[in-house]
């Protein structure tokens, strides 16, 4: 089989046939049928062309026409413009003559103001006057605390706390049973809220206390002495048991004490 240079030159593309050009069957000198250009507010139905529009009526637009001349014989008259429901004239008349005037009437053009009065009058010592010689405001008159209807009496929100805090421990003792077991020959306590924070806060500043004196001495390597040891030993052991006790009673839930 040989081989022939031919085949790696590149071929001509055939040409493509050029595709027909579109003309329109209808005539482009013709009238424009169902065209509302330049008729802005025609009701003329469609089908009729523009040509045909701009004779019967008024082109508003000013686009390659002028509009018609108004007819200065043709103009609004006194009583022409009636109110479609005549029933609403009488309801408007009313409330009109009703109506209350809130500014005084503008001055005529030949009222003239009136000016240079003036008054001798001393208001500031007046009014002074006037507050000395006034009564003072009477209050209601209150009634004596010891002679109200539930003076020395329990009130009634009282009863009602005493209620919620009785079902909360009620709650609370049910819990701990469920929880922990039945009592089995001890006592336990289910300790406040609010003694428990107060006993965190003692244990964190018991820590804090015993942290500042070990940072005295924490650095050091070489310890001299045997007493030295022996307390950097029992400051890290009271330390790390402080964290235990603040981490066991920050714990949520209510805590017992056996």
């Amino acid at each position: 089989m040989s081989e022939s240079i031919y085949k790696f030159v590149e071929q001509p593309k055939p040409e493509e046939p050029k595709k027909e050009f579109y003309r329109s069957k209808c005539d482009p000198k013709g009238p424009l049928i169902g065209s509302t250009f330049c008729m802005q507010g025609t009701t003329a139905v469609d089908g009729k062309g523009f040509h045909s529009l701009k004779k019967n009526h008024v082109v508003t637009s000013s686009i390659g026409l002028q509009p018609e001349k108004p007819d200065p014989e043709q103009f609004l008259r006194k009583g022409t413009r009636q109110c479609r429901d005549r029933a609403l004239l009488p309801s408007v008349e009313h409330h009109n003559r009703n109506k209350e005037v809130i500014k005084p009437p503008v001055p005529s053009r030949d009222e003239n103001p009136v000016q240079g009065l003036r008054t001798s009058k001393d208001f500031v010592h007046s009014n002074a006057v006037e507050i000395i010689n006034s009564s003072p405001k009477k209050k209601d008159a209150e009634v004596p605390y010891n002679k109200r209807e539930d003076y020395g009496k329990v009130p009634a929100y009282i009863e009602t706390v005493k209620g919620q805090i009785k079902k909360e421990k009620t709650l609370v003792d049910a819990y701990v049973a469920d929880k922990y077991g039945p009592l089995k020959g001890g006592y336990q306590e289910v300790v406040d809220e609010q003694e428990r924070r107060e006993l965190i806060n003692k244990l964190k500043q018991r820590w804090g206390d015993v942290n500042t004196e070990y940072q005295k001495y924490c650095h050091k390597v070489i310890l001299d002495t045997p007493g030295e040891i022996k307390r950097k030993a029992s400051q890290e052991a009271e330390l790390k048991q402080l964290e235990e006790d603040i981490e066991r009673l920050s714990c949520p839930g209510p805590l017992v004490v056996v």
